[in-house]
């Protein structure tokens, strides 16, 4: 596969975890990984969810969309992962899974959040609108 894909960008973002460059601008480690796999799922999801879309009606459109968002994010990070091995261990923090799984979720439920108080507001704005009328 490494003839196929050019993997010396990873080594790069594998480098953001470094721990001096950390303690530079006093950050942990954890935060910095949540964040970068959130705006990943976020992105993914950004670009997945028109596809969805047109291929599909628009009531299962979000449940597909995050779902592939969230394999697609898994395939990624399965692949920094594999990536990151040296013999039979990896270079990566223990906390490297649990965290990306937990920004993952996250995003899941924020979203699901956003669009329960969305539909919510929605419904309480109309019923005011016709109590006005």
């Amino acid at each position: 596969m490494s003839n196929w894909f050019d993997f010396t960008f990873l080594d790069q973002t594998l480098g953001l975890l470094d721990e001096d460059l950390l303690q530079v601008f006093n950050l942990k480690a954890e935060y910095v990984q949540f964040s970068l796999v959130l705006l990943l799922v976020t992105s993914l999801m950004w670009v997945v969810r028109p596809v969805i879309e047109w291929i599909m009606l628009n009531h299962w459109s979000t449940m597909a969309s995050y779902t592939t968002s969230v394999l697609l994010a898994l395939a990624f990070l399965q692949l920094v992962d594999r990536y990151a091995m040296v013999q039979k261990e990896s270079m990566l923090p223990e906390y490297y899974w649990p965290l990306c799984l937990l920004a993952i979720s996250s995003y899941g439920v924020l979203y699901s959040l956003f669009k329960v108080i969305k539909k919510t507001w929605v419904h309480f704005s109309k019923r005011s609108k016709k109590r006005a009328a």
